[in-house]
């Protein structure tokens, strides 16, 4: 092969290996704006958009309520008419048009206060689109935490594995050569099969994450992200459980959600009061242009301009019943608030205790792998000197890579924990889901 062949094929290769490397790290930079276009386009947050946009047209025709009502109505007929005696019986053609003008001037608050339960149903919709992406975030960091973690205790499980195989071929073949001592060979084996199931369940975990993390990022996943592990934003987390409280009380969309529906069903209380008991009055203008009409030949103009007072009442009393109703389902949306008060206080508090014991677990399962690793460094050494059994050093082995696996998913928790605080507290965003 000439050397200008070799050397166009070498810079050739190394360029798509560079292509693929920073397309790669360009892929991995995408990372946060996966995570964007989730919140942009996920079909849950769709359908709160769509409400939310449903529900801004809802205020728009409640504020039009005082506008004018126009009604048009025409008819073509054929009258044949007998006439009182004297008069000639008329059989015509007849048309007539009517416009009709109807202005509300005054309906003892009805209409406002639809307008005032028109936009706090616009707020509360809004809150829940929040409430819905603050949900999806949390998912999706979860959903990362979970591969991550299964990932690395994979590993650990696998290298496991693999250890405990290689003692266990070289313990055999020393006791075939009459080295060795067969119990030795027993007791690796047993450890071997240990390490065989733990391998299998580490396999299923990870299997079960990675379906969590494709129904979460669909079509957006990349392999090569899923070992990278969430950063804990520390400075966002509160020192003391009574401060992630104040935040709750303050922040939590639920909360605020369920105070919209307070004010709605305290304004549907006035409203229904305004709509039962109380008349409605009108300015109604009528034109009318008639043609052939009531027997009379020819063409007629009418106009009447008046002040319209109408008043309906059932005569049953259902107008209390519904006042009742509206005031029931006041007290029922109150309570409903107080009891959400109480449970959000109690997630709160769980969600701090969860993320606080997370950090004691991880330190302490950081401290045990660090001391199972130095007692198995110690432990080889005195092996060589025939200190030690091989039962020992695989006893150590198995222990230090358990622990390591244990202080990985320690801190796995630990972010996942601090995610669901920071969600209880109603402060999550997605600027919470950077990668380390």
């Amino acid at each position: 092969m000439a050397p200008g062949t070799i050397v166009l094929k070498f810079f050739t290769s190394t360029l798509l290996v560079c292509l693929t490397v920073s397309g790669a790290v360009a892929d991995g930079l995408t990372f946060q704006r996966q995570v964007a276009k989730l919140l942009d386009e996920h079909p849950r947050i769709a359908s709160a958009k769509h409400t939310v946009r449903s529900l801004g047209q809802g205020v728009r025709v409640a504020e039009k309520a005082w506008f004018p009502d126009l009604a048009v109505t025409g008819s073509r007929a054929y009258e044949d008419r007998n006439n009182v005696s004297g008069t000639d019986d008329t059989q015509l053609n007849s048309n007539d048009v009517k416009f009709t003008l109807d202005l509300p001037i005054y309906d003892f608050g009805s209409k406002r206060n639809g307008t005032e339960i028109a936009r706090l149903q616009l707020l509360q919709a809004e809150k829940t689109l929040e409430l819905t992406k603050q949900s999806i975030i949390l998912e999706i960091g979860i959903a990362q935490i979970g591969v991550s973690t299964a990932i690395e205790k994979l590993k650990y499980a696998k290298r496991s594995l693999l250890n405990l195989k290689k003692q266990t071929r070289l313990e055999d073949i020393k006791v075939k050569a009459g080295a060795g001592v067969s119990t030795d060979v027993l007791q690796a084996k047993v450890q071997l099969a240990g390490a065989r199931a733990r391998f299998e369940a580490s396999k299923a975990i990870l299997a079960n994450q990675e379906h969590r993390y494709q129904a979460v990022f669909g079509d957006l996943q990349n392999d090569f992200l899923k070992p990278r592990k969430i950063k804990v934003q520390i400075e966002d987390l509160p020192e003391t459980k009574e401060e992630a409280l104040e935040v709750a009380r303050k922040n939590n969309l639920q909360i605020q959600s369920l105070s919209d529906a307070v004010s709605i069903s305290r304004t549907a209380v006035s409203q229904a009061q305004s709509d039962q008991l109380w008349p409605k009055i009108n300015f109604i203008v009528d034109k009318s242009y008639k043609k052939n009409v009531g027997g009379i030949r020819g063409t007629a103009q009418e106009l009447v301009a008046k002040i319209q007072f109408t008043y309906k009442f059932n005569l049953g009393f259902s107008a209390l019943n519904s006042i009742d109703a509206a005031r029931d389902n006041f007290s029922a949306t109150q309570k409903q608030l107080d009891d959400a008060r109480r449970l959000i206080d109690e997630a709160v508090s769980n969600a701090f205790v969860a993320y606080r014991q997370a950090g004691i677990n991880a330190e302490l399962l950081a401290e045990q792998s660090e001391l199972s690793g130095a007692f198995l460094e110690l432990a080889r050494k005195e092996r060589t000197l025939g200190k030690r059994s091989l039962i020992e050093i695989l006893a150590g082995e198995t222990a230090e890579i358990n622990a390591k696996s244990d202080a990985a998913e320690a801190r796995g928790s630990i972010a996942s924990t601090s995610l669901v605080l920071l969600s209880a507290m109603g402060i999550l965003e997605a600027r919470h889901l950077a990668l380390e």
